[in-house]
C-alpha cells in the first residue's frame, strides 16, 4: 500500500528529509525513487485483486454445492417422516390389541379370584351355621374372622344380589349366634350347662369377634341375672328396712365367692366383670335405700349413721380391691380395646343416696355441739398460776371441733360435711358471744373481772392463730366446689371483737378508779397555785393503781398483746388528763409548770411500772410510744404558756403533728384568755372547725 495519501504528505515528508533550501538539488533522485516505489505497490495491489476475485469464485461454487447436498438431505427427511408415520400407526394397532388382551385377562382372573372367594364365604357360611351348632366357639371364632376379612373383598359389590343375599344370611347367623352365647353363660351360671370351661373360654375369644358392643351387653345380661335373686330377695317387706344394711353386703360377699369357684379362669381377667357385678349391685342397692329413706317417716339417727358407715366401709374395701385387682389395666393406653382402663363410680354409688337424709345427723351433731360449748364454759377456771394463762373452753372447743370433723369425714366429703361446717362457723360465734355476755356479767367483780378479761385477751389471741389450721382442715374434709366456699373471716372477726371487748372493760374499769383522782384534780385552784414541788397527788394517786393494774396484766397478758393493751392505755391516760386541763378555766404560770412536772412524772412510771423482766424491741417500742403520745400533753401546756407572739407561730407545727389541733385551738384560747380575732393569723384554723 502506498504509505502517502496525498501530495501533501508527500512534501511533508520532503521536507523532513531535506529542512534546508540548499538540500533541494537531490530532489529528484528522491522522487524517483519514490516513484518506483510506487509501482512496485501497484503491481502488488493488482495481485490482490487478483486472489480475491479467484476466492470469491471458489467460495461461490462451494454455496452452490451445499445448496444442493441441503436439498437431498431434506428429501431423505421427508421420506424417513412417512415411514415413521406408517410405522406409528402400526404400533398403535398393536398396542390396542395388546391392551385389549390385558384388560380381558385382568378381568378373566378377577372373576376367577371373586368366584373363589365368593365359594369360600358360602363355604365359611356352611360351617359357621355347623360348628355354631355344635357349639365349637374355637372354630367359630376362626371362621369369623376369616368372614370378616373376606366381606371386606365384597363391599363395592354389597349391591349385588348375591353378595345382599349372603351377607344377609350371615347377619341373621350372627344374631342367632348372639342369643346362643348369652344363653349359654346364663345357663351355666343357672348351673344347667354341660360345658367344660374351655369351651366358654373359646366362647370369649368369640365374643370379642362380635365386638365391644355385644361383650358390653353379654356382661350386663350376666351381671343382672347374677343380682336379680338378691333384688328380689331385699325387696320383700321384712328386708326393706336400713336395719338389713349389712346384710346386704354380706350377701353380696358370699355370691362374689361363689361365682369366683363356678367360672373360675372363664372370663378373661382384663373383662373385668367382678367390677361390672359390683357396680350393678351398687345400682341397684342405691335404688333401694333410697326408696326406704323416702318411705321412713322417722329416721333413727343411730340407725341412719351405722347403715351409712357400712355402706362406706363397703364402698372403700370393694374400691381398693377392684384397685389392686385391675392394676396392670388402669389408667393405661391398652391396644386391647376390651381391657379395662378405669374404674366406674364405686365410692359414693350407694354412700350418696344417703345425703338428702341426714339432717337429723346434722341436727343431733348440732345439739351436741352446743351442750358441750355451754358444759366448758360453765366449767371454766381462771388458773393464773398455770402455764397457760387462757381459757381451758377454748381448746376444749378446737379439740371438739376435729373429732367433729373426724366423724363426719366416715360420711360424706360433699353436702353433709359442708353443713359440719356451717355448725363449726356457729359454735364459735356462740362461743364468742357467750363469753362478750360473761364479760359485761364479771365488773361487778373488780379483781375478777381484771383477771378474766386478760384470760379472754389470751383465749382470743389462741383462737385467731388456730382458725386457719381449722379452716385448712375444713378444706381438706371437702371436695370442690365445696372446698372452695370455705371461708372464716368473719369467725376471726367475732374474736377480735371479744379482745376488743376485753381491753375496753379494762380501760372502763381503769377510768372508773381513776376518774376520782382527776376530779381531785379538777378542784385545784390552779391560777391561783403557788407552791410548786413533786408530783400533785392526783398524779400519784394515779400512778398507785397502775402499778397494781399493770403488774396483774403484766403476769397474764403474751408481751405481744400485753404492750397492745399498754398502748391503749397510754392513750386513754394522755386523754384523760387533756380533757381534765380543757375544763380547767384558769392556769397561772406556775400552775402550767406543775403540770408540766406531772406529765413528766407520769411519762416515767409508766416506763417504769411497764417494763418487762427482759428487755426487747417491744419495750423500746413501748417507751417511744409513751414519750410520742404524752408530748401531746407537754405541747399543750407549752401553747398555754406561750406569749401570743409565739403561740401564733408555733401552733401551725403543732396541727402538722396532731389531727384534733384545729378542735384544741378553742380550747387552748379560752385557756389563754383569748378570743378568735385576737389571732387573725389563725384564720385558716378556724375555717377546718367551722
Amino acid at each position: 500500500m502506498n504509505p502517502y495519501s496525498s501530495n501533501f504528505d508527500c512534501i511533508k515528508h520532503i521536507n523532513t528529509l531535506f529542512p534546508n533550501e540548499q538540500s533541494l538539488v537531490g530532489i529528484d533522485t528522491e522522487i524517483e525513487k519514490l516513484q518506483s516505489e510506487l509501482t512496485q505497490l501497484q503491481s502488488e495491489l493488482q495481485e490482490d485483486i487478483h486472489e480475491h476475485a479467484v476466492m470469491q469464485n471458489k467460495i461461490w461454487r462451494d454455496v452452490q454445492d451445499v445448496e444442493q447436498l441441503s436439498q437431498g438431505i431434506v428429501a431423505e427427511i421427508q421420506e424417513i417422516k412417512q415411514k415413521a408415520e406408517k410405522s406409528e400407526d402400526l404400533v398403535y394397532s398393536m398396542c390396542k390389541d395388546i391392551k385389549s388382551l390385558d384388560i380381558a385377562k385382568r378381568n378373566l382372573t378377577f372373576s376367577i379370584a371373586a368366584l373363589k372367594k365368593f365359594i369360600m364365604m358360602l363355604t365359611a357360611i356352611e360351617k359357621l351355621k355347623e360348628h355354631c351348632k355344635e357349639k365349637k366357639y374355637a372354630e367359630v371364632a376362626n371362621l369369623l374372622s376369616a368372614f370378616t376379612e373376606l366381606s371386606q373383598y365384597f363391599v363395592k359389590f354389597q349391591n349385588i344380589p348375591q353378595i345382599l343375599e349372603i351377607t344377609g344370611e350371615k347377619e341373621q347367623l350372627i344374631k342367632d349366634l348372639k342369643l346362643q352365647l348369652i344363653d349359654d353363660f346364663i345357663l351355666f351360671q343357672k348351673g344347667t350347662n354341660l360345658m367344660q370351661i374351655k369351651d366358654l373360654q373359646d366362647a370369649c375369644q368369640t365374643v370379642e369377634h362380635l365386638g365391644l358392643k355385644f361383650r358390653d351387653e353379654l356382661v350386663q345380661k350376666v351381671c343382672k341375672y347374677i343380682i336379680s335373686p338378691y333384688q328380689e330377695l331385699f325387696q320383700q317387706i321384712e328386708n326393706r328396712s336400713l336395719e338389713t344394711t349389712e346384710r346386704r353386703y354380706a350377701w353380696m360377699s358370699r355370691v362374689i365367692k361363689d361365682f369366683d369357684t363356678k367360672t373360675q379362669n372363664v372370663f378373661p381377667e382384663y373383662w373385668a366383670v367382678h367390677c361390672q357385678i359390683y357396680y350393678e349391685f351398687c345400682a341397684v342397692t342405691r335404688l333401694q335405700i333410697t326408696d326406704i329413706l323416702e318411705t321412713l317417716k322417722e329416721l333413727d339417727v343411730a340407725v341412719l349413721m351405722k347403715a351409712l358407715q357400712a355402706t362406706l366401709k363397703f364402698e372403700q374395701k370393694l374400691n381398693d380391691e377392684m384397685k389392686k385387682r385391675y392394676e396392670e389395666w388402669l389408667g393405661k393406653k391398652n391396644s386391647n380395646q376390651f381391657a379395662i382402663s378405669e374404674l366406674p363410680k364405686i365410692k359414693g354409688a350407694i354412700s350418696d343416696s344417703f345425703e338428702p337424709y341426714l339432717r337429723p345427723y346434722i341436727d343431733s351433731e348440732e345439739k351436741e355441739l352446743m351442750q358441750h360449748i355451754q358444759t366448758i364454759l360453765n366449767s371454766d377456771k381462771l388458773d393464773v398460776e398455770g402455764d397457760l394463762k387462757m381459757l381451758n373452753s377454748s381448746m376444749s372447743m378446737f379439740a371438739y371441733f376435729k373429732q367433729m370433723l373426724k366423724r363426719a369425714s366416715q360420711y360424706s366429703r360433699t353436702q353433709v360435711m359442708f353443713d359440719i361446717q356451717k355448725l363449726i362457723k356457729k359454735a364459735l360465734k356462740r362461743y364468742s358471744d357467750e363469753i362478750v355476755f360473761k364479760i359485761n356479767q364479771t365488773r361487778n367483780n373488780e379483781q375478777f373481772s381484771q383477771i378474766y378479761c386478760c384470760f379472754v385477751i389470751n383465749t382470743a389471741e389462741y383462737c385467731k392463730e388456730t382458725i386457719p389450721a381449722l379452716q385448712e382442715s375444713m378444706v381438706q374434709h371437702l371436695d370442690s366446689p365445696f372446698s372452695d366456699q370455705v371461708e372464716l373471716s368473719n369467725e376471726e372477726e367475732y374474736f377480735n371483737q371479744m379482745m376488743n371487748k376485753s381491753i375496753e372493760t379494762l380501760l372502763v374499769y381503769v377510768d372508773s378508779k381513776i376518774d376520782q383522782f382527776y376530779q381531785q384534780m379538777l378542784k385545784i385552784d390552779w391560777n391561783e397555785f403557788e407552791n410548786m414541788g413533786d408530783a400533785s397527788k392526783y398524779i400519784r394517786d394515779t400512778i398507785s393503781f397502775l402499778e397494781g393494774h399493770i403488774k396483774i396484766v403484766k403476769d397474764l397478758l403474751s408481751e405481744s398483746y400485753l404492750i397492745f393493751y399498754l398502748n391503749k392505755l397510754v392513750v386513754y391516760l394522755n386523754n384523760k388528763f387533756i380533757n381534765s386541763v380543757f375544763r380547767i378555766k384558769k392556769i397561772s404560770e406556775i400552775g402550767l409548770s406543775q403540770l408540766m412536772l406531772d406529765v413528766s412524772e407520769l411519762k416515767t412510771n409508766l416506763v417504769r411500772i411497764s417494763k418487762l423482766k427482759q428487755e426487747s424491741k417491744s419495750q423500746q417500742s413501748f417507751n417511744n410510744f409513751v414519750q410520742k403520745t404524752l408530748s401531746r400533753s407537754d405541747s399543750i401546756l407549752k401553747l398555754i404558756q406561750m406569749s401570743v407572739e409565739k403561740f401564733v407561730e408555733n401552733f401551725p407545727d403543732y396541727a402538722k403533728k396532731y389531727e384534733s389541733a384545729p378542735t384544741d385551738l378553742d380550747k387552748i384560747l379560752s385557756l389563754k384568755q383569748l378570743r378568735r380575732q385576737d389571732v387573725p393569723q389563725l384564720s385558716k384554723f378556724f375555717t377546718k372547725i367551722n
